[in-house]
């Protein structure tokens, strides 16, 4: 039987944990259904993770004892950085779920000239965050940043890509998976005139990812896949 895992944000020692999270502890009693003497797996902010089983269980507290280490595979992914537009609510939770899952090592909400969307909720945006790389089974989770503006934004990146649907065809793009590349999918108006002189400045090439209109959330879900998975 699959047993189901959970992050836990600090560095797990020892041979026991205890822990007073209340959604975790809501999470283990009232959804899950489980008590004393259940197993799960454990994962921390250094990317270990542990079998374990569950000694007491209240809704008030926990006690974990730890059976073992796993052993983790060294991931073959490329490190990519996703900068997506401030988008509708229910958008972003989509590519903050789907990107978690695919394999992003972090997000950051970039403010454009287009921008209509000024923030996003941070604690809804981790919470999304964390339940998705417990059920995609990774042993990491991403970081995801405030806004920035997107001057900000290109001033920190190395390696990036653009994505603009008057941009060169993605098939020109050539990518080591050694390389760490950040990604800038534009908000649903698409990039300004002045944006893409920026680019230009920066030495940031632009792609498309083909010669249908695809949406923010889209086009940032299909892109991180394109360069995480090929």
């Amino acid at each position: 039987m699959r047993l189901h895992r959970f992050y836990i944000p600090e560095e797990i020692s020892g041979d026991t944990l205890h822990i007073e999270d209340a959604d975790k502890l809501n999470q283990w009693k009232n959804v899950f259904r489980m008590s004393a003497g259940d197993t799960v797996l454990l994962f921390d902010i250094t990317g270990d993770e542990y079998e374990a089983e569950i000694t007491l269980l209240s809704k008030k507290e926990a006690d974990v004892r730890l059976i073992k280490k796993i052993d983790q595979e060294k991931s073959s992914l490329p490190v990519v950085h996703l900068y997506l537009p401030l988008i509708k609510k229910d958008k972003v939770e989509l590519v903050l779920e789907k990107g978690t899952e695919l394999g992003v090592a972090s997000f950051t909400p970039v403010i454009t000239d287009r921008t209509v969307v000024k923030n996003i909720p941070m604690e809804r945006a981790r919470k999304i965050i964390i339940e998705a790389s417990e059920q995609s089974g990774r042993v990491t989770v991403p970081a995801i940043s405030e806004a920035i503006s997107l001057r900000e934004a290109v001033g920190q990146v190395r390696s990036a890509v653009v994505f603009d649907g008057e941009g060169r065809p993605f098939t020109e793009y050539v990518h080591s998976k050694q390389e760490e590349v950040s990604i800038f999918i534009g908000p649903e108006g698409g990039w300004s005139e002045e944006e893409k002189i920026l680019f230009e400045q920066k030495g940031i090439q632009i792609y498309s990812l083909g010669t249908q209109v695809l949406r923010a959330e889209t086009a940032a879900i299909a892109s991180s896949a394109l360069l995480l998975l090929k």
